[in-house]
This record gives structure tokens, sequence and C-alpha cells, in this order.
């Protein structure tokens, strides 16, 4: 695994750690539902920037095979954030021949 992806899966695991703390010290009225509330929004805020930290890095490793005419292309960022996917292929549109299917990822070493 690279070190690169490291500090966003430490920062994960962090953030749902934070939310079992909150929930548990709330029922335990150990503080304010007030506070777990701000734990929770910051630990998903937290949790979001690395998600999207992972999705960056995981797009800029990645090229895509289209199932219909066989030529290998990146998408743009958006088309590949927002496609639906599984976990080695996304339902993307090809440049080249313009149809969309489920693309298999490739990885590239960058």
């Amino acid at each position: 695994m690279k070190k690169k992806l490291i500090l966003p899966l430490i920062g994960m695991v962090l953030s749902s750690v934070l939310v079992i703390a909150s929930a548990f010290l709330v029922e335990y009225k150990l503080i304010n539902e007030v506070y777990a509330v701000i734990l929770l929004i910051v630990s998903m805020i937290f949790l979001y920037i690395c998600i999207f930290y992972l999705a960056k890095y995981d797009y800029e490793t990645g090229i895509y095979k289209c199932k219909k005419c066989g030529r290998t292309f990146k998408p743009t960022f958006e088309a590949y954030f927002w496609g639906a996917h599984t976990i080695k292929t996304r339902y993307l549109k090809c440049p080249d021949c313009g149809q969309k299917s489920w693309c298999f990822r490739k990885h590239t070493e960058n």
C-alpha cells in the first residue's frame, strides 16, 4: 500500500472513533448533546475530506477501458467521482465511441 494512503485511512478510523465516542458520552451523560452534535459534525467533515482525498488518489492512478470499443481513456474527475461504480468498473461515457458502458479500471503507476 502506498504511503499516501495511510494518513487518510487513519483519518477515517479516527473519524469513526469520534462518532462512536460522542454517542457513548451522550448516552452516559458525560457531555451535553450540543457538544456531541459538534463532535459529529467535525467528524463527518473530516470523514468527507478523507474520502475525497482517497477518491482523488484513485482517480490519479487509474485509466479505464471501454467495454464497447476497447479504447483506454481517463475520464474527467467529475465523471469519475459521480459515476456509478463497482470495485473494478465504473459506468462512463467513452470519448472515442460515445457509448456509455461499464468500463474496466486499469492501474497506472504515478
